[in-house]
């Protein structure tokens, strides 16, 4: 949930001696905000989580079938979203929201978008280009206009990003010229993992980092608000200056990760 910056409560509530049935609900109320911000695009299946042995583990499910254990590692459950996933060529998910229903083409003019909004029953969008590399769809379910804003950046590319910010802050110059020579080979991870001790490479390989990264958010408009034009813009605005936010902040947490938390045993 950290790698989303998600707060999930779940350690006060347990703290406070929480029944379980309060607990999965904090669970998966987490799971959902996380599942959202790292931008797989499986809006349309059902996630749970549970607690499992007796309050010992967590577990994943997907429509009520078991997918995953956070016992069982990061790498572990996100092998098992990516095989939900489809993604195209732009790291945008390819599935649709609602079904197989008709999709609204992305690059829709603006007048047709406010009669949706303001008078159309269940609608989605398609992706349509917004500033600084980012994406945005939107779609309504029941009385609820969902705004999603994503910009894809695998976990391995905020790890570069972060990489870079790492060695360009190193003051030792010459030291830093010599991670960049590595990068020409093996890019600024490579090289700055190269330069760490033997186990710092399986050492970030274990984080969650290293397999979820802040991709996208999703905004929610309802009542009045889900049928005005200008509050989807506002929308729109709010949830794109937050995935800046959250990236840039992803950036700096992931820079700190490299800088001191892959300390060997």
């Amino acid at each position: 949930m950290a790698t989303a910056a998600v707060d999930s409560g779940v350690r006060a509530l347990q703290g406070s001696g929480a029944d379980p049935d309060t607990m999965n609900a904090a669970l998966t109320g987490a799971l959902t905000q996380a599942l959202r911000r790292w931008g797989l695009g499986l809006h349309h299946l059902r996630f749970e989580a549970r607690l499992a042995e007796g309050g010992q583990d967590i577990a994943i499910l997907e429509g009520g079938r078991p997918v995953a254990l956070v016992s069982e590692g990061p790498a572990a459950l996100a092998r098992a979203l990516e095989s939900m996933g489809a993604a195209d060529e732009r790291g945008l998910s390819l599935w649709g929201v609602l079904g197989d229903g008709h999709r609204v083409p992305g690059d829709a003019p603006l007048a047709r978008l406010r009669v949706l909004i303001e008078d159309a029953r269940d609608f989605e969008t398609e992706w349509s280009p917004a500033r600084a590399g980012a994406f945005t769809r939107t779609w309504r379910a029941g009385d609820t206009l969902f705004v999603e804003v994503a910009r894809p950046a695998s976990p391995q590319a905020a790890l570069s990003d972060a990489a870079w910010d790492v060695i360009t802050s190193i003051k030792d110059r010459t030291f830093q010229r010599e991670l960049m020579q590595r990068s020409e080979e093996a890019g600024m991870l490579g090289a700055l993992l190269g330069a760490r001790h033997a186990s710092a490479r399986a050492n970030l390989a274990a984080l969650p980092d290293a397999h979820f990264t802040v991709q996208a958010t999703v905004h929610t408009l309802q009542g009045p608000q889900a049928r005005n034009a200008d509050e989807y813009r506002t929308a729109v605005r709010q949830a794109t200056e937050e995935l800046d936010a959250l990236q840039g902040q992803v950036t700096r947490q992931l820079a700190e990760v490299l800088r001191h938390g892959l300390k060997g045993n």
